[in-house]
């Protein structure tokens, strides 16, 4: 039988469950290491051990590592600060809770012991999918597809929502259900509008529109028929795969000051850096991976511009799509110099720009003209902008027949690797499709089953196959570019965890698959045709983009729960998956902050 592990949240009533270290300061710059254990002294293999590192760290906020089979883990040095202070250490697997632990000091390194015990409510370490599992195909894809753009759902805040409805004293039930679940997607909805309005200079958009949730009635209708109790107990949960760690693996955390809407992370720069966007303004972090140290750079616009989409230029550059008003920005990190661009057609029509075209590498890709080809979300097209000469033309997607053309929101992008096509994914009608450069005309588009499927992001790999997240279907779509056909299909572990993009990765030729509500990321193998799973530190996990160091193999993502009053933490992420992909960088983590240290 498959052992089954997971997370407990970072935040929950179980702080009695946490380990106040009181480390001397001989062990203040030493190693931790330790076992956990269950209550019959069985050893606890690929356990999440977490370490906050407090408010005045020096590094990420927080670190995690994973035991081995013998229960064995290791924090690793130069990285951990044990000071003496209080600080938490909690660890997490899935249907248990830690007990107790005990310490000692071993002069320059600090060994802990680690009891856990099962426990029967799992409400506590399962992701918010795991409250889908019971709702039918057909509604699942529909509210993962419609409600799981900004935050999770179920989220703690809205499963205590639930119990508030449920503890109404009331001789009909059902018709409370449903008046709190259509007042809450109502306000959804303005809350919605009122994010999108942020760059308008006149009233914001309409609530009805804008990444609003269309169908209310509908998903009202899932929502309190499916939702019937206070949504404080679940009995059981399975991630479905294997996990994809090590005694290796090392995720570091690094919280963004507040408030802010962290969108996505990459890094860039030498050494690099790691650079957050925030939706909610015209900011950019620059956090040095080292002292954990985070500098604030504007975006040079009068405009609200809402750093939105991040792509590392081959130059190692950072290019920069808007979220609000019509903006293209980019920077060189070596000279702290921007350029921008304002997205206007000759035609004096706006461009929503979206995604930038990038390759298997995910770096920006030009075609043979040197135009950067980019997904207009706006106007339901695609287009080009001449960096050189900031000429900029759009093409608008032909309407599909038995799709409405009003909710097509043109999204993803890539580009094959003859620079001769783009291949876009459309939000709202679940089709994706294609765009010859050279000629100017749109392929025949490739119609799912579903409207509601959701394909968002997409990636391509170096045989010019390309990988499509399908949010609200919970699967991965394989598709040969050449070949102009289907040649996979795949069911991800979780259908509820809603997969908001995939990556491939060249230095492991694997696909990575961040989810937006699963607290996780899944590792796909093309070769086997199996999936894996990174289980992630904290609840709220909500993951877009991800992207793969290219010097190190490292990944990065970040917490992306926007809009900027949603719940949730506001985080970048760096991950070493502990399988060593390139052989002449034996300790990743190791070389980034060494790198660096010596910047400094």
């Amino acid at each position: 039988m498959r052992q089954v592990y997971g997370l407990l949240p970072f935040y929950s009533k179980l702080m009695a469950c946490i380990l106040i270290l009181y480390a001397s300061g001989a062990a203040a710059a030493g190693r931790v290491t330790g076992y956990v254990y269950d209550l019959s002294g069985n050893p606890l293999p690929q356990a999440m051990v977490s370490i906050n590192n407090g408010a005045n760290h020096k590094g990420p906020t927080a670190i995690s590592v994973f035991t081995d089979a013998r229960g064995q883990f290791s924090f690793p040095e130069n990285v951990t600060e044990v000071t003496d202070r209080e600080q938490p250490l909690t660890t997490r697997f899935l249907g248990y809770e830690q007990l107790r632990v005990d310490s000692a000091d071993l002069g320059n390194k600090l060994k802990l012991t680690v009891i856990m015990r099962r426990t029967r409510n799992y409400a506590g370490s399962a992701p918010a999918s795991a409250w889908l599992a019971h709702i039918n195909p057909a509604d699942k894809e529909n509210l993962v597809n419609s409600c799981v753009g900004c935050h999770e759902v179920p989220a703690p805040e809205v499963r205590n929502y639930a119990k508030l409805i449920y503890d109404v004293n009331t001789t009909d039930p059902v018709t409370a259900r449903k008046e709190s679940w259509a007042a809450i997607v109502k306000y959804m909805n303005y809350i919605s509008a009122e994010e999108f309005g942020r760059g308008a200079s006149s009233a914001p958009p309409d609530a009805n529109r804008v990444y609003a949730v269309g169908n209310g009635a509908e998903i009202t209708g899932i929502l309190y028929k499916n939702f019937t109790g206070p949504l404080q107990q679940l009995d059981h949960y399975e991630y479905g795969a294997p996990l994809a760690v090590t005694p290796h693996t090392v995720i570091m955390e690094y919280e963004v000051p507040r408030p802010n809407a962290i969108r996505e992370a990459l890094m860039v720069g030498s050494p690099p850096q790691l650079w957050a966007a925030d939706v909610s303004s015209n900011r950019m972090y620059a956090i040095d991976v080292a002292s954990g140290r985070t500098q604030i750079h504007e975006v040079p616009t009068d405009m609200t511009m809402g750093p939105h989409s991040m792509f590392r230029g081959a130059d190692g550059s950072l290019w920069i799509t808007p979220f609000f008003s019509a903006v293209l920005a980019h920077l060189d990190p070596a000279r702290n110099t921007w350029q921008t661009w304002p997205l206007q057609t000759r035609e004096g029509k706006h461009v929503g720009i979206h995604d930038l075209s990038f390759g298997s590498r995910h770096e920006l890709l030009t075609d043979a003209k040197g135009r950067i080809w980019f997904s207009d979300i706006g106007n339901d097209g695609v287009g080009y902008i001449d960096p050189k000469t900031g000429v900029i033309e759009t093409f608008h997607a032909p309407e599909i027949e038995g799709r409405p053309g009003s909710q097509a929101a043109l999204y993803g992008l890539v580009m094959t690797s003859d620079r001769k096509h783009v291949w876009y994914t459309q939000q709202g009608i679940g089709c994706i499709g294609s765009f010859n450069v050279e000629t100017l005309k749109f392929g025949k588009p490739v119609i799912f089953p579903s409207i509601h499927s959701g394909p968002r992001r997409l990636t391509i790999d170096d045989n010019d196959i390309m990988y499509v997240a399908m949010y609200g279907a919970g699967q991965l779509i394989a598709y040969d570019t050449r070949a102009n056909r289907q040649v996979g299909i795949y069911d991800l572990p979780d259908r509820a965890s809603a997969p908001y993009s995939a990556t491939w990765d060249p230095l492991r030729k694997v696909v990575w698959v961040p989810t937006s509500n699963a607290d996780a990321i899944y590792r796909f193998d093309p070769g086997t045709k199996r999936f894996s799973v990174l289980p992630l530190p904290r609840p709220g996990a909500f993951l877009r983009m991800l992207d793969v160091e290219p010097n190190t193999g490292l990944l990065v993502t970040s917490y992306a729960n926007i809009v900027q009053n949603v719940h949730g933490p506001r985080m970048a992420l760096i991950i070493d998956p502990g399988d060593r992909p390139l052989q002449n960088v034996k300790n990743p983590i190791a070389k980034l902050m060494s790198a660096a240290r010596e910047k400094r």
